[in-house]
């Protein structure tokens, strides 16, 4: 807890973001192309949570490249939310940091053959939002805190309204007692340590192109 709350301490101070150690810090990691990637869904709903989650002081770092930046930076410019949400270019420092400071990874892929922020992000205790296809199906489950199990938040139609649903869990995840959150943060943690080492990640990747080719691959 103490990592995380230096680490988004740094970023808010590297993004221009407001020093605000209590906010809930969301992080886009991913190239920003709207045919796979779905920035466009974050856009479309970015002025409504930050004006919906004010008292929060809810934060948006996105750390990427691509064809949907300009109009992301449009934005943040036209609705005056500097201090709330940044674009930055990609560099691989500073998404390292990304993943450390932010408390969900938003990740609304249309389509994902594998991806891996999802698998990098519980690592830092980061939970991830994504659209339920393809690798992330396999890589992220609904949480349950109830039920102590799953490490992220999932939304089945790809668009700006199941992108909306899953910040509205994450937010009813982070105004829990900070006792149940780190229980919670602490077993993803864990759990992730296991689920994504370097070998079952690459079974992984081979399950995939083995049954995309139908013949066996061996490691």
């Amino acid at each position: 807890a103490d990592g995380k709350r230096r680490s988004k301490a740094l970023l808010q101070e590297r993004l221009g973001l407001d020093a605000n150690p209590d906010a809930p810090l969301f992080f886009w990691p991913s190239r920003l192309d709207p045919v796979q990637k779905g920035p466009q869904l974050l856009a479309e709903i970015l002025q409504q949570i930050t004006s919906d989650y004010s008292a929060l002081g809810l934060q948006v770092a996105i750390i990427a490249n691509g064809s949907y930046q300009q109009p992301l930076r449009e934005l943040v410019d036209w609705h005056h939310l500097h201090g709330r949400v940044a674009v930055a270019d990609f560099s691989e420092p500073l998404s390292h940091l990304g993943y450390a400071a932010a408390d969900f990874m938003i990740m609304p892929s249309r389509f994902e053959p594998c991806g891996l922020p999802q698998m990098i992000s519980p690592k830092y205790g980061t939970l991830t939002l994504a659209h339920d296809t393809g690798g992330i199906h396999d890589t992220v489950d609904h949480l349950n805190v109830d039920g102590n199990t799953g490490n992220g938040f999932l939304f089945e139609t790809f668009d700006a309204a199941g992108l909306r649903w899953t910040i509205d869990e994450a937010i009813r995840f982070y105004r829990l007692s900070t006792e149940t959150r780190s229980a919670q943060l602490s077993r993803i943690m864990t759990e992730s340590k296991e689920r994504f080492n370097h070998e079952r990640t690459a079974r992984a990747y081979i399950n995939r192109y083995t049954e995309m080719l139908g013949t066996k691959v061996t490691m």
